[in-house]
Order: C-alpha cells, then sequence, then structure tokens
C-alpha cells in the first residue's frame, strides 16, 4: 500500500558506492652533532571514502631542532609542525540517505536524459546530488613553538614556552543548472564561499626545581604562570541565479539574488582568554613514602566580572609497601603501591559571551521622520556565570608478581561535579530570551578501573604478551537546581525528528544520565497497532497514549567495557591482536523505528524487516503511524575484534645501506559480535542523549593494509 512501481531496477547503493583506495607513505630522518639535534618527517597520505567523488589528500610535515650551548646552561627547542588538507565537494549526507529511501523503481534519467526528481524535502536522486555539484575544500594547520630553558644552577631549570596554532579553511561549492536546486527549486544555479580561521596563542613560564638530600629525601618544585587567547573568525556567503555554470564558486557576484537581499552574506568574530598561575610539589622518601600536592589559580574571560577566576587544589599520597621490611623479602611479589587522591578541576562554557549584554538588529522604529533598523538585546547576560567544578576522590593499588610477569592496577573514583553550566527557562519578560545559561544543580560519577598485564610466555624464540582492562562507571543526576534557577526536577532532551516529533531521553534529579524515555510496547492488535503499557500497569491501545505513560525504556550509557589486546613475537614474526566490547546498554534504532513500518513505503524505500511479524503476530499495519516504542530500544552489547596485524622482520645481512625492514599486513575492524540489528552497535555515547543511532548511519569499513618500514 502507497508504493509506487516505475518500471527499473536500480540498486542506488551500488550506484553511489565504491571500494575505496588509500595510500600512506612516510619519511624520518635523524641527525645532529655533538650541541644540535634534528628531527624531520615527512607523511603523504591519499584516503577515498566509500562513496564515489570522495578523496582527501594529507600532508604531514614536520621539523624539531634542538640546540645546547654554555655546557648545556642553555638550551633552545624550537618546532614546525602541522598538515595541509585538500578535499573536494564535502561529504553530502543527503547522498548516502537518498541511495538507502530513494525508490529502487526509478530509472536514474528520465527518458529525455534528465536526472529523475521528486519535488519533496528529503527524497532526492542520489546520483543527481553526487554528480551536479563542484566544490573545494583547503584547510592548513600549522603548529609552532619554541622552548628556552635556562639551568643557572644544577637542578634548577627556569623554561619558557612560546607556541602558536593557525588553522585555515576555505570552501567552494557550487550547485550546476541541472541540480534539482534548479529543475525543482528554480534557483539557476547556487554558489557559496566560506572562510575560517582559528589562531590559538599560548606562553607559559616555569621554574622547576629537582633534589635530591641525603638520608633518602627528594623534592621536585616547580611554580609557573600560563596565558592563552583564541581567536575565531568565520565569513560566509551564497548567492544563485548565475548566467552559467562555468563560473561555478570563482565569480560571486555574477549571481543576482543577494543584491536582492535574497542569499546570505555573513561573518563573526570571538575571542577568550584563559590565564593561569599554578604550582606543584612532589616528594619522596627512600622510594617508600610519596606526597603529591598541586594547585592552580586560574582566570577565564568567558564568566561573570566577579567570578572570572577559580582556585584548584589537589593532593596525592602514596606507599610503596615492596619497600618495607614486612614484604622485601617475599620474592614472588615484584611491586606493590597504595595510592590515594583528591582534586578540585574547573570547567569553562564554550561561548565566549554568556554574561555580557550582546546585542543584533531587528525590527523596525520611526526616528527622525524616518523608519529605521533598531539595535536590540540578543541574548540573556547571566554576570553570576562562574566555574563548574569537578571534585573527584581516587583510590587506587598498582602491583606486580613473578618478576613482572604479572602486573597491573586498580582504581576506585567518585567524582561530584556542583555548579552545572546548564540552560535554564525563564519567563519573558523580565528576561529578553527564554533560556539563560547558569550554574545549578551537581552531578555524581563513580567508578571502578583494572589494568592486568600477563607475560604467559617468554622464551628465546616465542613471548607472548596479553592485557586486559576493565572498567564500569554509575552516575546520578543529583540536583538540578539552586537558590536562583530552578526546574521541574526533570527535562527531556533529544529528537526523533519528523514526523514523530517526540524528545527521546529524561534528565532527572535522582536518576541516571542517558536513560530512554518513551512508551513501552507490549504487544500488537489483531490489526498490527501497538498495545502499549499504561501508567497503572495495564495493556492499552497507543492511539489511547498519554503523556503519562511514558516510563524509563533502558540506558543508552554502557556500564562495562573491556578491553583484551594481546601481542605475540615468534623469531622474527609477529602478531597482534587489539579487541573491545561495550556492554549494558541499549540503543534506540532510528533506522528500523522510521524504515521498517509500512507506512514509510509511501514515502519511499524502506527495510525487507517492514513486512515481518511483529512480537511473532503479524506485521505492523500499513496504516500504523511511526511510534517511539521500547519495540525499537535494543539491547546494544558488542564485541569488537578492531585490527589484526600480521609482521615479518628478516635479518638483514650487514651493509651500508639498509639497516632495517619490516613488512607487515593487518585488517581493521575485522568482526562485531552483536545482537543488535543496526550496522553498528558502537554509536554516540557522549553528551545527555547517548546510546540513539543515526537514521542514516553512514556503513562502518573494514580495511585491508599493506606495508613495509625501511630502515637506513
Amino acid at each position: 500500500t502507497g508504493a509506487t512501481d516505475y518500471g527499473s531496477k536500480t540498486n542506488w547503493l551500488d550506484e553511489i558506492m565504491q571500494t575505496p583506495f588509500n595510500q600512506t607513505y612516510s619519511i624520518n630522518l635523524r641527525g645532529g652533532s655533538k650541541n644540535t639535534n634534528y628531527i624531520a618527517s615527512f607523511d603523504y597520505t591519499s584516503n577515498e571514502g566509500l562513496v564515489k567523488r570522495s578523496k582527501v589528500e594529507t600532508m604531514f610535515p614536520r621539523l624539531n631542532v634542538t640546540h645546547r650551548m654554555f655546557d648545556d646552561k642553555l638550551k633552545i627547542d624550537a618546532g614546525l609542525s602541522g598538515y595541509q588538507q585538500s578535499y573536494g565537494i564535502p561529504y553530502n549526507t543527503n547522498v548516502y540517505q537518498s541511495a538507502l529511501i530513494y525508490n529502487p523503481t526509478q530509472p536514474i534519467k528520465d527518458e529525455n536524459g534528465k536526472w529523475t526528481e521528486v519535488a519533496r524535502d528529503l527524497y532526492y536522486n542520489p546520483l543527481a546530488l553526487l554528480n551536479e555539484t563542484q566544490g573545494k575544500n583547503d584547510a592548513t594547520n600549522l603548529r609552532m613553538h619554541t622552548t628556552i630553558t635556562v639551568t643557572p644552577l644544577e637542578g634548577l631549570d627556569i623554561k619558557w614556552l612560546l607556541s602558536r596554532e593557525v588553522y585555515n579553511k576555505f570552501s567552494g561549492y557550487y550547485e550546476t543548472k541541472n541540480h534539482r536546486s534548479t529543475t525543482i527549486q528554480n534557483k539557476n544555479g547556487y554558489a557559496s564561499r566560506e572562510t575560517h580561521k582559528n589562531q590559538a596563542d599560548m606562553t607559559e613560564l616555569t621554574i622547576q626545581y629537582n633534589k635530591v638530600f641525603k638520608g633518602g629525601h627528594s623534592l621536585n618544585a616547580l611554580a609557573g604562570y600560563s596565558w592563552n587567547k583564541n581567536n575565531n573568525q568565520e565569513a560566509f556567503m551564497d548567492n544563485y541565479n548565475f548566467p552559467t555554470d562555468d563560473y561555478s564558486y570563482n565569480n560571486m557576484a555574477a549571481g543576482t539574488v543577494l543584491k536582492e537581499g535574497k542569499a546570505t552574506e555573513k561573518s563573526y568574530q570571538e575571542e577568550y582568554k584563559l590565564v593561569g598561575y599554578f604550582g606543584r610539589i612532589n616528594y619522596n622518601y627512600q622510594g617508600r613514602y610519596y606526597l603529591s600536592a598541586s594547585i592552580r589559580h586560574e582566570g577565564s574571560s568567558k564568566f561573570g566580572a566577579d567570578h572570572k577566576w577559580g582556585t584548584f587544589p589537589a593532593v596525592s599520597i602514596g606507599w610503596n609497601l615492596k619497600e618495607e621490611s614486612f614484604l622485601k623479602n617475599v620474592r614472588f611479589l615484584s611491586f606493590l603501591k597504595l595510592r590515594a587522591g583528591y582534586g578540585i578541576t574547573g570547567t569553562i562554557p564554550g561561548s565566549p559571551y554568556l554574561s555580557l549584554n550582546t546585542l543584533d538588529l531587528g525590527g523596525y522604529g520611526y526616528y527622525g521622520g524616518q523608519w529605521t533598523t533598531l539595535l536590540r538585546a540578543s541574548s540573556n547576560p547571566n554576570s553570576d556565570l562562574r566555574w563548574e567544578k569537578k571534585k573527584e576522590t581516587n583510590i587506587g593499588l598498582d602491583f606486580a608478581f613473578f618478576n613482572d610477569r604479572i602486573s597491573g592496577s586498580i582504581d576506585w573514583y567518585n567524582r561530584d561535579t556542583d555548579d552545572l553550566i546548564w540552560d535554564y527557562t525563564v519567563s519573558v519578560p523580565p528576561y529578553v530570551k527564554n533560556t539563560i545559561t547558569a550554574n545549578a544543580g551537581s552531578i555524581r560519577n563513580r567508578g571502578l578501573e583494572v589494568s592486568l598485564n600477563f607475560i604467559p610466555v617468554k622464551t628465546k624464540s616465542f613471548t607472548w604478551n596479553t592485557g586486559i582492562n576493565f572498567s564500569t562507571n554509575s552516575n546520578e543526576l543529583v540536583s538540578l537546581s539552586n537558590g536562583k534557577y530552578s526546574s521541574s526536577g526533570y527535562t527531556d532532551l533529544g529528537d526523533t525528528y519528523a514526523p514523530i516529533q517526540q524528545k527521546t531521553h529524561r534528565v532527572q534529579e535522582g536518576m541516571a544520565i542517558g536513560n530512554f524515555w518513551g512508551y513501552k510496547s507490549i504487544d500488537i492488535d489483531e490489526n498490527g497497532h501497538w498495545i502499549i503499557e499504561g501508567a497503572d500497569g495495564k495493556p492499552k491501545p497507543i492511539a489511547e497514549q498519554q503523556a503519562d505513560d511514558k516510563q524509563v525504556l533502558g540506558n543508552g550509557l554502557p556500564k562495562w567495557y573491556l578491553n583484551w589486546n594481546n601481542s605475540l613475537r615468534y623469531k622474527q614474526f609477529d602478531l597482534s591482536i587489539t579487541m573491545r566490547g561495550a556492554f549494558g546498554f541499549q540503543i534506540l534504532n532510528m533506522p528500523e523505528m522510521n524504515y521498517a513500518a509500512p507506512v514509510s513505503l509511501g514515502l519511499g524505500n524502506v527495510m525487507e524487516k517492514a513486512f515481518d511479524n511483529v512480537y511473532g503476530k503479524r506485521p505492523l499495519a500499513a496504516d500504523q503511524e511511526l511510534q517511539y516504542v521500547s519495540y525499537y530500544v535494543q539491547d546494544g552489547d558488542y564485541w569488537k575484534i578492531d585490527n589484526l596485524t600480521i609482521g615479518y622482520t628478516p635479518v638483514i645481512k650487514e651493509n651500508k645501506w639498509i639497516k632495517g625492514v619490516r613488512i607487515y599486513g593487518s585488517i581493521s575492524n575485522l568482526a562485531t559480535i552483536t545482537k543488535y540489528s543496526g550496522i553498528d552497535p558502537e554509536v554516540n555515547v557522549t553528551g545527555l542523549t547517548p546510546g540513539v543511532d543515526n537514521m542514516y548511519r553512514y556503513p562502518s569499513a573494514r580495511t585491508f593494509s599493506i606495508g613495509v618500514n625501511l630502515n637506513f
């Protein structure tokens, strides 16, 4: 029902995709004299994408020079590095998205040789999008640094660091007169240009003192000052209605609509600074007792006038039990150290002007006998905006047994984040906007991290090293309010987008971050319509849904992470395998929720499973609207074999040219073991709305590589 057969048979994915070929070449040089050393390298990569016409070329030059003079009392270190990157049209997500959903019975072109198009948003001929665009993106990143170290006395170093990082990007983009922007939207050729520049300047001055005293006392003390400034600039313009495609994006004035005020022309610049004073002391006695204490006093221009500065102390202690008399002669024990620490760190907001009044143009007023554009407030300033603070306690144990054949560490932590930087809803008036960024609320995180390393086999010919890393974390939103800003105790975030248009997550006081919030589906009726669990726990038709029927459907944050890495060497052969997994979480399968339903057939192609039985009964009804229900919240547990590399290092006879050779082959993204039905269970798990699989998820690639390393 709702499908139209246009008579063709087109595999749109095959038409837009390719098997990419990637290349990497590296040259590294080292040399020097008694007083001067240098390292120089140059890397070149050429990477094609899975979609045709996608290719990135990057060059990475690097030069570092170190010079010593005055009997090593003065050392100068200077470095220059960065990259130059070039690629064509930016990858357009609409190309892959359209290849998934565009009707496979549509021909690529009609009988007149024109691209087949449908005048509907988010439904495009993918080949037309791919072939009727032109573009170029050039980016250059340059990092420069100089460090001058003076050592007037033994153990005393005075260091001055200067650095600058500059990023420049130019983008040009053009849609031809055969693009849907002309054939459907009548733009008659569309072009845009964009430039972006970011400059980060830093200077840091430190004084460090190292001294070993009689009796086994050792001291390292450091004091310093740092200054950072970031400046971002961007300019953008577009235009359309061009006389010819020949100009592309290189003659923006040839378009007519910018002069008519129908196109966009904009630019912005922002700048912010971070200044800090800091000190640190490390002390140990006979390698048995350790003490470390530090403090940072930092100021950021992003905060209110009376809250720019924050003070962040930290202290930690350690006890090397192996050096105590009661354990020193325990032969199977190689190392045992107990650690504990407490510290406070600060977080700054993203935007630099949240504490200030900002203005823009809007509306009109009658002044001086004529109508004029008004200058008006564009945001809610918050002069009380201050540092978000994380207070963390850590207890750890480091150990090793049997001459380090078994080693590892265990860490437990508790992290309380106070004065959360959060967007709160406020009334208009007295505020000019309905949201303000302020400090209120707190979050608690607790977790355990375990690292274990083993050498099960170690002989002259064969060695096997294996390591396991395990971590787990639990979190709780303790509060969302303070005395000035308050909430209802929860906020709903995320978006299922049209046509469902519901929030995906609930962030609520006393509950964990990452909870999916929606209707719990428990069955379908004989007509193929959802049956959900109501607020009273009883079944009800989804047509009778109420807001209070919603409940927690799962959580998008993994409870446990596990890594297992292995490296084996047998004579001249080596083998490495890296594996990892995440467990105890759920994923909202957005592609299935939108395209595994018969009702979507009227909008384009659908998944085959759209006509599978649901709950073992029958397919969903053709008139069953798309719904955000728990049926699409699936377990996301996975185990991945990330990389397998095999290498061979032949024995090279002594010669004056080649010092060493290694030949290797590797497979990346070798395998994924999971019950999740989507493309890849490794979805975004950051922020407040984790665990949502992108509706048009770009596929993961399996990469086969061969390479050779030569040392001269």
